[in-house]
């Protein structure tokens, strides 16, 4: 062995080295981040390292926790998205996104939403911001979800560019007041596994 170099450490007897189940890398401006789900003879677990240069740190988070990680991330990511949707949510309809959309008339395949013959004064007194959404609902879900209020004219799930739900979205509904009962008798309500909130539509 090479002077200076220390011997490697043996491996005790019947010890079992950590088996890599999956793993993946993120490259995050500068940052890279590497998840690994292993597994020992203690179960298993995710490990997250993230390397900046030559700094890297690391979190392990076992297999029971993984689940409540998945909560709060979610819940991370959500906050995140209404912040950014914040500004949007002051924008006319059809301005989410950078990408304009005509009132009153359906989009195309491929968007969001359901128009109606709707428009004038007073559109957002009749629209709602609905956050919290899981990322599999779809404005159909979220326009069922909302039916038993009132009419519903329009429903959009907010997306990114690259069609992921940001899990919120708006509802539209054919009077002010279905908006503001829609805003009492749906909050806080269960929609594809996750707790909604509904608020008025600061458009």
């Amino acid at each position: 062995m090479a002077e200076g170099m220390a011997a490697p450490l043996e491996q005790p007897e019947g010890v079992v080295d950590d088996i890599d189940i999956r793993r993946s890398t993120l490259t995050i401006e500068q940052k890279r981040i590497f998840l690994n789900l292993r597994e020992n003879a203690r179960g298993r677990y995710l490990r997250i390292a993230e390397v900046t240069g030559a700094n890297r740190s690391t979190i392990i988070i076992p297999s029971s926790g993984l689940d409540q990680f998945r909560g709060v991330l979610d819940e991370f990511i959500e906050y995140a998205n209404t912040a950014q949707m914040g500004q949007q949510a002051m924008m006319p309809m059809g301005e989410f996104g950078g990408k304009k959309k005509k009132r009153g008339k359906k989009p195309g395949a491929g968007e969001n939403g359901e128009g109606g013959e709707g428009g004038g004064d007073g559109e957002e007194d009749r629209r709602v911001f609905v956050g919290n959404l899981s990322w599999s609902t779809t404005w159909q879900g979220l326009k069922d979800h909302f039916a038993s209020c009132g009419e519903v004219t329009r429903a959009d799930v907010f997306t990114e560019r690259s069609g992921r739900s940001r899990g919120c979205g708006i509802v539209e509904f054919a009077t002010p007041e279905q908006a503001k009962g829609a805003m009492e008798a749906m909050n806080n309500t269960d929609l594809d596994g996750r707790t909604v909130f509904v608020r008025e539509d600061r458009g």
